[in-house]
């Protein structure tokens, strides 16, 4: 995987039970692991992408060319977004270091430390939040999951078992959401999410923004979503999207690429 220059956004497998008497059968598996394998498609112990991102309002369209660099080895997760292109942003960069967000202007060299508030915020002025880059919020960790529906269908000519999960927030989870309505299909180890429905009260009958998820493609040794389009109802026909050109998992990167110095680079 090539670069240009310094370049998102950990599956478990259903266990087996053993009815008495009975053969053996694959169990169910719980709506908070479907959750976590979903939420993790696109992340490895490690993550290196190159993507673009469009930007498409009723005043302009703009297009990005991002590189991401995750880890998410040990208890601290890190993650480093850099813009690469158009040169009018190239250099912006966004560092998260466990709880710690930082943004870099290259044209003031200032970095600037976000406060917790500030992660709802659109990220270079996209429909994505700062903690949809970064992601900050777990959602199998800082949700409790709920099993709404499933259904059989059929996925590239393919046979696949679709889950629709309601994601409500755990007691102490710092999260702008009352929930979330999940939507991802299943076949044999594969967990794929293909829709996030995003709700700001319990009465609202509409979603306040849906993220799809679309293109499936081969990229690092997985099957794995390489368009993500984010649409707010706020603002009918506006919509974000980021798009996988490259993505490589577990490789070794060191620990010096998620510091202060390695953002103003």
């Amino acid at each position: 995987m090539k670069f240009s220059r310094v370049t998102f956004l950990a599956f478990s497998l259903s266990a087996l039970v053993f009815g008495v008497g009975s053969p053996a059968r694959a169990a169910t598996p719980l709506p908070s692991s479907l959750v976590q394998r979903a939420d993790g498609v696109l992340r490895g112990k490690t993550t290196a992408a190159l993507l673009e991102m469009h930007i498409h309002t009723k005043s302009q369209d703009r297009t990005y060319t991002l590189s991401y660099w995750g880890d998410d080895r040990g208890g601290t997760s890190r993650a480093l977004i850099k813009i690469l292109g158009p040169a009018r942003f190239r250099g912006h960069g966004t560092l998260k270091v466990g709880g710690r967000l930082s943004l870099y202007d290259p044209s003031t060299d200032g970095i600037t430390v976000l406060s917790g508030s500030m992660l709802g915020d659109g990220w270079m002025g996209s429909h994505f939040t700062n903690d949809d880059l970064v992601k900050e919020t777990d959602l199998a960790r800082d949700y409790h999951s709920r099993e709404l529906k499933t259904w059989a269908a059929n996925v590239d000519g393919k046979p696949v078992t679709f889950h629709r999960i309601q994601l409500e927030p755990t007691p102490q989870a710092p999260v702008a959401w009352n929930h979330i309505v999940f939507e991802l299909f299943t076949r044999d180890d594969v967990v794929i999410p293909t829709r996030e429905d995003f709700y700001r009260r319990a009465t609202d009958a509409a979603p306040d923004r849906v993220l799809s998820f679309e293109d499936l493609k081969q990229m690092g040794g997985r099957l794995v979503p390489t368009r993500l389009t984010m649409r707010p109802a706020n603002a009918p026909g506006e919509y974000t999207e980021l798009i996988y050109k490259e993505v490589r998992f577990d490789a070794d990167v060191p620990a010096s690429k998620f510091s202060d110095q390695a953002l103003r680079r």
